[in-house]
């Protein structure tokens, strides 16, 4: 790891990558790549990773099974109830939004026992799944712009990690693409669509 940017090896069990080794600047990267690249298998090896050099990250693990389970335990039932009549992008959004305290609580956290070593760490999956883009826009600009500033003011690298599949998150975003560890940047969608169907057509004429 280094001062501007922070290196993962990662273990690749499943031996969806190219590479064992990922760098990311700061900021939002989205990582991208066709379903069943491995984009949530990475964020899971990044995590591993990390852990085992205890450094402290914030990951939003609250699907919607793990979100029932946890509204049921604590007799949360009208959220419960509400996960339960909504849909799954509806859903995504209100585990987010209940999480967003947690994510708070901990870049406080970092921001207030900064010591020139800790680095704010987000993992994010799954926050395109059905929401809409205005909702994506809102996060962008009022979340993580709001992450991102505050740790420039206190002079502490953030790094914001997330699997996308929405072009909305990716516009003019440093994107990496899983399979390679190559770094993209798609400032229209056409360049986004040409990648993913240029990476389609490329699988199917291995047939």
């Amino acid at each position: 790891m280094t001062s501007n940017k922070l290196e993962v090896k990662i273990s690749d069990w499943y031996g969806l990558h190219k590479v064992k080794t990922f760098s990311f600047n700061q900021g939002v990267t989205c990582l991208i790549g066709k379903n069943g690249a491995g984009k949530s298998t990475l964020l899971h090896e990044l995590k591993e990773a990390l852990g085992e050099k205890n450094i402290f990250y914030y990951d939003n693990d609250d699907s919607e099974r793990n979100a029932l389970s946890k509204f049921s335990f604590y007799g949360d039932f009208d959220k419960m109830c509400r996960n339960m009549g909504s849909s799954e992008g509806q859903n995504i959004r209100n585990n987010f939004e209940d999480a967003v305290p947690r994510l708070g609580g901990y870049v406080r956290e970092r921001l207030e026992n900064k010591d020139g070593k800790q680095k704010v760490i987000i993992l994010l999956d799954g926050l395109d799944s059905g929401i809409s883009i205005d909702y994506i826009k809102t996060l962008k600009k009022d979340l993580f712009d709001l992450v991102l500033e505050d740790c420039n003011k206190n002079g502490l690298e953030c790094y914001i990690i997330l699997a996308a599949n929405n072009f909305e998150f990716c516009e003019n975003q440093d994107c990496v693409d899983v399979s390679t560890g190559k770094h993209i940047q798609f400032e229209d969608y056409y360049k986004f669509r040409e990648f993913y169907l240029g990476r389609r057509e490329k699988n199917e004429n291995k047939k």
